[in-house]
């Protein structure tokens, strides 16, 4: 690293160029994709809020004044404490460069987020969710969320030879590195089927859709577009396809022309190539939920997984261990108990009920 007095184009370069720094330093600490995302976006808005302030001479007044101005912008409040990790790792990172002495957010305080107790789903709905699915492809997805209590992140980027049928585990890449997930037996038929001959590759399978759409243009020509999977730089690449307007085709014979130009379309995107996106598991869950008449999404299943696993005697540090959780605090969220467990016990356990 170097100093802010050494020789610099603008304040501004040398702040993005610190940035670009801190964004390698995270990729060399083995965060997972998404905290090297969120912590960056909060840096680069940091120093675009400092504008021509130098990072390395801001103070936590200025600290202050930036969280408050995404205060302003309606965030949740556990929003600004990501905002806040992210600067703390920004301004410990400038001080073991040498850059300075103090790290100005650690002397920004916040008030503590309430610890809320997370909505979960009955046996029941988990029963009526499975009903529901309309093919294995939505039916795994439901299954590994709910049967593994893996973060959506996690279940997204299983691969085919992680997965252990006879031991009933599955190798993850979670927040601190590779852990394994476990899951019950009753899964293990479906991934079974699910997987088939594949060897390798990303467990679930992106459902793109292969279908041409033809978009007729007012001057008489037809166009679409299709999707083609580069193998060198490992994605997807948008093929515009034309048919010029003094062809003079129908609709059925420009189908015909450009399905031509596209002999096989499908060998052009490997099976498992291509992890399935964060939105899409989302969106697949959702989906499913709302043929049964609730609101579901990934992590909501996962808070099902750790609720149901208490509320049938499972010790809380087993639980922790299958959440991934470093601390067991984290794990202790999930130790509330409905009203009748809490009679069950009282007609068990009091004097006077005996």
């Amino acid at each position: 690293m170097y100093s802010p007095n050494s020789a610099m184009p603008s304040t501004r370069e040398f702040n993005a160029d610190l940035a670009s720094r801190f964004a390698r330093w995270l990729r060399v600490q083995e965060y997972v994709a998404s905290t090297n995302r969120h912590y960056l976006a909060y840096v680069v808005s940091l120093c675009e809020f400092l504008n021509d302030i130098p990072v390395t001479e801001a103070t936590h007044l200025d600290i202050r004044d930036f969280l408050a101005s995404i205060a302003q912008k309606g965030l949740k409040r556990s929003t600004i404490w990501r905002a806040m990790s992210g600067l703390r790792c920004f301004f410990d990172f400038l001080n073991m460069g040498g850059l300075m002495n103090w790290a100005p957010p650690r002397f920004v305080r916040l008030r503590q987020l309430k610890r809320t107790v997370p909505r979960v789903l009955t046996e029941k709905q988990i029963g009526s969710l499975l009903s529901k699915t309309c093919n294995l492809y939505e039916r795994i997805i439901i299954e590994l969320l709910y049967g593994t209590g893996a973060r959506a992140g996690e279940i997204r980027t299983m691969r085919v030879e992680d997965v252990d049928l006879l031991a009933r585990r599955i190798r993850v890449l979670g927040k601190c590195g590779y852990r394994y997930v476990l899951f019950p037996r009753a899964i293990a038929s479906c991934l079974r089927q699910y997987i088939g001959k594949r060897t390798n590759g990303y467990l679930l399978v992106s459902r793109c859709s292969r279908r041409l759409h033809l978009i007729h243009n007012p001057n008489g020509s037809w166009r679409s577009y299709f999707y083609k999977y580069n193998p060198a730089t490992k994605r997807l690449q948008r093929l515009c396809l034309y048919v010029p307007k003094g062809d003079r085709l129908t609709h059925h014979q420009a189908l015909r022309r450009i399905r031509r130009k596209l002999p096989n379309p499908i060998r052009d995107i490997p099976i498992g190539k291509k992890p399935l996106g964060v939105s899409t598991l989302r969106h697949v869950v959702m989906r499913v939920g709302l043929k049964v008449g609730i609101h579901v999404n990934p992590q909501l299943l996962r808070h099902t997984f750790a609720t149901h696993l208490l509320d049938n005697g499972a010790d809380i540090r087993m639980i922790q261990k299958m959440l991934g959780h470093i601390s067991v605090g984290t794990t202790q969220t999930y130790t509330h108990v409905n009203m009748s467990q809490v009679q069950k016990v009282m007609d068990q356990c009091h004097p006077r009920n005996l």
